[in-house]
């Protein structure tokens, strides 16, 4: 499997950043687009390395937040018409504490571009061993941020991410989790897509920027049970996170970089 990282925090000389992820994901005979940054960084790194987008098979989106949905008309209006699969809510207005994090471009815009949603409920086998796990368990202690909401019939509510959608990835029972930001908590999704295979390898944000050293050590120290090969890792995840998994565990790990290539296994 072969993913190019068109969107990230940061990013290799010569390449566009911004706050933001999207991963190119090339899987056996499909292509999979996760996430779409927030505005057209995506589009012009594709640009920059000579990659046809028109060819993806399907666009998945891992959460509402602008800066995963954000940049999805803009690579419609390069795509044409393409499914796109997203958590039940993806639309619903959401603020983090009084900033508005929805994207500028609403549904019904990116369906005049061809957008064809697909509105996930439960977990879906997409392809032969391709999976979407929706809003996992809650199992551990990993919560999402309080200061996270949501804007529901006039009222403001905690926004739990019902809408959260994880790209599983199973091949020879070894599993790749390709995450946004993991808001409902990493140690959970790996739960999750334990019952489907062995997970090799993680994937994409894991949301760990804003935790304690103390937290990030029970964190950590919670991931080691399932021996996770390789880490790649970037946008949400955090320089010091990022520093602690690489420290604490046996994994590789490589931090993502806008412009990157990487094969996992």
């Amino acid at each position: 499997m072969r993913i190019t990282v068109l969107c990230n925090d940061k990013a290799l000389e010569g390449f566009r950043s911004e706050h933001g992820i999207s991963l190119l994901v090339e899987d056996r005979d499909k292509i999979y687009l996760f996430d779409t940054g927030s505005t057209d960084v995506a589009v012009y790194n594709a640009i920059k390395m000579g990659i046809d987008l028109s060819k993806i098979d399907a666009i998945i989106i891992s959460h509402g937040h602008d800066d995963h949905l954000g940049g999805l008309a803009n690579l419609l209006r390069l795509t044409g018409g393409k499914p796109v699969y997203a958590g039940n809510g993806a639309y619903i207005h959401k603020y983090s504490d009084s900033t508005f994090g929805s994207p500028v471009y609403g549904r019904e815009f990116c369906e005049s571009l061809g957008a064809s949603f697909k509105f996930v409920t439960e977990d879906l086998e997409l392809y032969d061993g391709v999976f979407l796990l929706t809003a996992v368990p809650f199992e551990t202690g990993e919560r999402p941020q309080e200061k996270f909401n949501i804007m529901v019939n006039g009222q403001r509510k905690r926004d739990l991410f019902e809408d959260e959608l994880t790209l599983l990835i199973v091949i020879n029972s070894r599993g790749t989790v390709i995450t946004g930001c993991s808001h409902r908590g990493i140690g959970n999704i790996l739960n999750r897509a334990g019952r489907y295979c062995r997970v090799k390898n993680v994937v994409g944000g894991l949301h760990l920027a804003h935790k304690s050293l103390a937290e990030l050590d029970g964190d950590i120290d919670y991931l080691k049970r399932f021996n996770i090969e390789s880490y790649h890792i970037g946008h949400c995840t955090g320089d010091k996170a990022i520093e602690t998994i690489m420290n604490k565990t046996p994994a590789t790990v490589e931090e993502l970089m806008g412009g990157q290539i990487f094969e996992v296994f």
